[in-house]
């Protein structure tokens, strides 16, 4: 049998390959908002004014929300890929493809091809072809059953549709036409594949790092609203035990996370260099000395770390953890501002209540 590509790719192929995505649909909503933006117009006078567009607006707050939804979504997203393509993987090693496989116009034995995995049923077929070049393939599904395409009928009255194929360099041609009422349907579809191109670094900042761990509007304005009450009641930090937050520096947190794990199948707690803004945050690891499988191991790391530190200032970050091979990476957040820390008091405050 050849050889066969391997279908486990390196991580930066799935990371890559969803910021394209990513990249993609926001520059085609960033164009979008940008049309809108030329359009807009209001008058403060008179806010009912059918002169009045405030379409932009709209399409400002889908422009946040899309991209802080691909952020989130990131790590579920490139996990099942990988999930994926490690199972196609196990497929292809461990499959035994049927021999004696015969050409049904000359006889002769046919070659294998390929496997074709059917992802939504979570099965595969296993196709053949004749080294003559005769046709038609054949197909067989892992327990040896041969595949049967369904005849093809046509949409409008349901008769039989017979298949014209017409190749050229770059396009295959389908020309399906009805037996019954003579309907043609033609399907065109580019043989010639398209060049992957680096992806530009400025594009990947702009349009997927910048949105890590960012809200979406509504998200926005409830934090809003949130801030406001509090910094309108003179009493918020005596009501929401202000003072009782644990503030920690950097080495108490490392401190206190690293008696946290002991015990836990974590081991190697490794801390990297803070990166200072409005907050302060840092990326650390651990590894995993347990057989766990990923989701569980990292349910366990996150649930252990998000518990210690729900009565300091500190605070993981979206998406939580990511994983390989045993190995766990995140992000923490800490704050020191006044009005981040009464959020943090009054989340603290609101969680023993419901528990009381």
């Amino acid at each position: 049998m050849q050889q066969l590509e391997k279908y486990r790719k390196p991580d930066q192929y799935y990371i890559d390959e969803y910021d394209r995505i990513t990249i993609e649909a926001m520059k085609a909503l960033e164009n979008e908002m940008l049309v809108a933006e030329k359009l807009f117009s209001i008058d403060p006078n008179d806010l009912k004014s059918p002169l009045n567009d405030t379409t932009y607006l709209g399409y400002r707050i889908r422009y946040v929300d899309t991209g802080a939804n691909y952020d989130r979504n990131k790590r579920c997203a490139i996990d099942e890929r990988i999930r994926v393509d490690e199972w196609k993987d196990r497929v292809v090693k461990s499959q035994v493809v049927p021999q004696q496989v015969h050409c049904l116009l000359c006889g002769t034995e046919m070659d294998f091809e390929f496997f074709d995995f059917i992802e939504k049923d979570n099965t595969f077929l296993m196709w053949f072809s004749c080294p003559d070049h005769h046709a038609p393939r054949r197909a067989f599904y892992k327990n040896g059953e041969e595949y049967r395409p369904q005849e093809a009928r046509c949409a409008d009255c349901g008769g039989a549709v017979s298949s014209m194929t017409k190749r050229t360099k770059k396009k295959l041609i389908i020309t399906d036409t009805c037996r019954e009422c003579k309907k043609k349907m033609v399907m065109e579809f580019e043989l010639t594949k398209k060049t992957i191109m680096p992806i530009d670094e400025a594009d990947r900042k702009k349009y997927c790092t910048d949105f890590i761990g960012r809200n979406n509007f509504e998200e926005d304005i409830r934090a809003i609203a949130s801030l406001s009450e509090l910094i309108d009641d003179a009493d918020a930090k005596e009501k929401y035990e202000f003072r009782n937050i644990q503030k920690l520096n950097i080495a108490q947190l490392e401190e206190m996370l690293a008696t946290a794990i002991e015990n836990s199948g974590f081991i190697k707690m490794q801390f990297d260099k803070p990166k200072i803004s409005r907050y302060l945050t840092v990326g650390f690891s651990v590894q995993d000395t347990l057989d766990r499988e990923s989701a569980k191991s990292i349910k366990a790391m996150k649930k252990l770390t998000e518990t210690t530190l729900f009565p300091t200032n500190w605070r993981l970050m979206s998406p939580g953890f990511e994983y390989r091979l045993g190995y766990l990476s995140g992000q923490l957040k800490g704050f020191s501002l006044d009005e981040d820390l009464l959020k943090i008091a009054q989340e603290i405050w609101e969680r023993k209540r419901v528990k009381s």
